[in-house]
């Protein structure tokens, strides 16, 4: 797009802006007009098959906008949940944060307990048998712990003084849990309907654990187009196949052009027997046709990244959990990650 646009007559500078996330342009309007270069702009995404959608926004609804993208988890405290023996805090900014560190010190357990945070009550989804198994179970130095306390704090903006939402959830050894919004009490369904209000209520379906980064896309086609319907929660099958052609699609093929930029990839809504599934087709280096069951493991974990991070799209969620994408990348799907 950026070579189509810088092409046109009339264009004078056209640059990204990493802080404002934007591309500014300078342009003649004598020469040309703000539809010409929407157009243009359309016409250069048609040709790469993608989907580009130029719109204007009034300054109130990029506002609106921006603040929407600055909302992000700042702070996380962990006291007494899995392998945290005594209050631990991390912090983050905002765009991507990474947590590193040596297999076994507990990184999967900083993600368990975000989403334990936010509601999470299946056992299995938090990795666990029983009940007992979310509390710290003691060690030579530490007793165990007889509650489990989980507390996030969002910035509604990057300024150092931009506003703060401060969520608690607490949980002793009997089972009964406690809620605090902003320090004050909450029950359990006046702390759920916050989520929804601060639109976190979807964040628990934007997450990718550990070792399940291809789980999708070995689904054979028609469980693969229920899988979309059921997490996106679309009504009737039709809705379902004009989302995935009009919406994931488009957004697959950008995503999958960073991450895996030798190769094309697109989605098929099929119908055989009376039932909707979805192909995943992919076009890698030397005209390689290939189906997404017969990719290799570096291929399926890139795809697979590219369709998830396509599908999150969809929901309203302010950031996504993505636990170990990468054993399956060699070194240049990594820089491609990296780069993405």
């Amino acid at each position: 797009m950026v070579q189509a646009l810088e092409g046109l007559p009339g264009i004078k500078n056209l640059v990204y802006s990493p802080e404002s996330q934007k591309f500014l342009l300078e342009y003649d309007s004598r020469k040309l007009s703000i539809e010409d270069i929407f157009r243009e702009a359309a016409m250069a995404g048609r040709k790469r098959g993608m989907n580009y959608q130029a719109k204007l926004v009034d300054s109130g609804e990029e506002e609106k906008m921006d603040t929407s993208r600055s909302f992000f988890l700042e702070d996380v405290n962990i006291e007494g949940f899995k392998s945290f023996s005594e209050l631990t805090n991390m912090g983050f900014k905002p765009g991507i944060g990474v947590i590193i560190g040596n297999n076994g010190v507990g990184k999967s357990n900083i993600l368990d307990a975000i989403v334990w945070a936010l509601g999470e009550d299946d056992l299995y989804r938090l990795r666990c048998y029983d009940r007992e198994e979310l509390f710290f179970s003691g060690s030579k130095d530490y007793p165990p712990a007889s509650r489990i306390r989980v507390e996030l704090v969002f910035k509604r903006g990057k300024e150092r003084d931009a506003a703060a939402v401060r969520l608690v959830r607490e949980m002793t050894k009997d089972g009964k849990n406690a809620y605090w919004v902003q320090d004050e009490p909450y029950q359990k369904e006046q702390y759920q309907s916050e989520l929804i209000d601060l639109k976190l209520s979807h964040a628990l379906k934007s997450i990718i654990r550990q070792e399940q980064i291809n789980d999708m896309i070995l689904l054979d086609p028609r469980q693969r187009f229920q899988w979309i319907k059921d997490l996106l929660s679309i009504n009737g099958t039709e809705n379902t196949a004009q989302r995935i052609s009009m919406e994931i699609d488009p957004l697959f093929r950008e995503y999958l052009d960073f991450l895996f930029p030798l190769g094309e990839g697109k989605l098929k809504v099929l119908e055989q027997n009376g039932q909707n599934g979805m192909e995943i087709e992919m076009t890698l280096p030397g005209n390689r046709k290939r189906r997404a069951h017969q990719l290799s493991g570096g291929e399926k974990s890139v795809t697979s990244l590219a369709l998830k991070l396509a599908i999150f799209g969809q929901l309203d969620s302010p950031f996504y959990l993505l636990d170990e994408v990468e054993p399956s990348l060699d070194y240049t799907n990594h820089k491609s990650m990296q780069a993405f």
